[in-house]
């Protein structure tokens, strides 16, 4: 009984609106004297009966119509009211509310608190393929996921960015780890295009921040830092395993990637590029043949290809490009190698880029590379020594390479030339 009264009283507050009553008493009381008054009228024959009946179902509709405009601003006012907390997509509580929360247990007594930040990585490229739809769902059961393992903790569940989660659960007692543990691993089989996982930073609170504010910039922080470090990480792993496949077809490459990378770092760092630029240069350096799997060995094999074979090989930068971009972390190292076969006057390929636009880091690849590939044991000559593989350089600056990168070289050398001093 009790609960027909309660949805009845519900229903009641549904049909009059956010003003309740006095929304609709000053209404009904003029049609109720309107209705009197046609009745009146009517019972002494002052209306015809089709008038009569027009006229008491006009005042019927503009009634049922006041009522229905009423029920709609109830529920757009419930649904502002539940925006103002809660996440429309999942369902959790949002950004400003998890502020609220905060503050409130920072303040408490009783205990430290965990703030975890949780970032869904992969999202953007989702919702880039399949559609934001996709990328909500994904969003929606991550939620659920997360709850599950939040609420029996005593802790709640947000959305705060549109791949960012947060927990916030009092400690209990338990280890920090074991808390990150169970949360990290409740969104372990979220399935995303192109994933790279997880990525999390934590705050206690009030120990390490006693605010909101800080809270937040605390755990972002470590997010930021933990996510860079499973980018680099992945980075080196896609690395590794297209250097062994390049080792396994081309085992003669070996050395001679290895010391074009590390020209190529020193150039770099001579430079004063910073630490992500050189870190691409050097993966890009020793990546710049893995173009050559896509070319037939017959064709490499060749000592006087035709036009087409030619163009086969000459492709392989293009084909380098595609191969190493299926690693999603090692889309700039792509770039570089795609570029590193262009020459500073445009007469390189796969693009016939020219001076500027050639990427830094390509410019850099191709003047270790040239060097390296002069300075090495051929099947048709000798080494050259290091004076006459940089006048060889100096002659193609302004053509093939970048005059810049070339000085750089030279001091690099100088440097090295430079007795290292005897212990005295």
């Amino acid at each position: 009984m009790n609960g027909d009264m309660h949805w009845l009283r519900r229903a009641w507050q549904a049909i009059l609106g956010p003003s309740g009553w006095r929304s609709v008493v000053v209404p009904i009381g003029f049609a109720l004297l309107a209705i009197a008054l046609l009745v009146y009228d009517h019972l002494n024959q002052r209306v015809p009966a089709l008038v009569f009946w027009l006229t008491l179902g006009l005042i019927a509709t503009v009634f049922l119509r006041m009522l229905e405009t009423n029920r709609r601003q109830s529920r757009a006012l419930a649904e502002q009211r539940r925006d103002a907390v809660n996440d429309r997509v999942t369902g959790l509580r949002n950004r400003a509310s998890l502020e609220a929360d905060i503050s409130a247990a920072a303040a408490a007594r009783g205990g430290d608190w965990v703030l975890l930040l949780l970032e869904v990585e992969g999202l953007e490229a989702h919702n880039d393929r399949f559609g934001y739809a996709a990328g909500d769902e994904i969003l929606r059961n991550s939620a659920r996921r997360l709850v599950d393992v939040v609420v029996p903790l005593g802790g709640i569940a947000y959305r705060v960015a549109a791949s960012r989660l947060a927990v916030l659960a009092p400690t209990g007692g338990r280890q920090l780890g074991e808390i990150v543990l169970a949360m990290t691993s409740s969104l372990g089989g979220v399935e995303v295009a192109s994933p790279t996982g997880i990525s999390y930073g934590e705050a206690i609170i009030p120990s390490e921040a006693s605010n909101a504010k800080a809270a937040l910039q605390v755990a972002g922080k470590r997010l930021a830092a933990h996510r860079q470090s499973r980018q680099r990480s992945a980075r080196r792993q896609a690395h590794a395993v297209l250097m062994a496949v390049l080792d396994a077809r081309h085992p003669e490459l070996r050395a001679h990637l290895r010391v074009t990378a590390y020209r190529a770092i020193s150039l770099a760092r001579r430079l004063g590029l910073g630490r992500e630029e050189v870190d691409d240069i050097a993966l890009a350096a020793e990546l710049q043949r893995i173009g050559l799997l896509a070319v037939p060995e017959a064709v490499l094999g060749k000592e006087a290809p035709d036009e087409a074979e030619l163009a086969q090989v000459r492709s392989h930068t293009a084909a380098g490009e595609r191969i190493i971009a299926a690693a999603p972390g090692l889309a700039s190292v792509a770039t570089l190698v795609r570029a590193s076969s262009e020459h500073y006057d445009g007469s390189g390929y796969p693009d016939g880029l020219a001076g500027d636009s050639i990427p830094l880091g390509a410019r850099v690849i191709a003047v270790a590379v040239a060097f390296a590939a002069l300075t090495e044991q051929r099947r048709h000559r000798g080494p050259v020594n290091p004076d006459e593989a940089l006048a060889e350089l100096r002659r193609n600056t302004g053509t093939q390479f970048d005059p810049g990168i070339v000085e750089a070289l030279a001091a690099d050398l100088a440097e090295e030339a430079i007795p290292a001093p005897t212990p005295a």
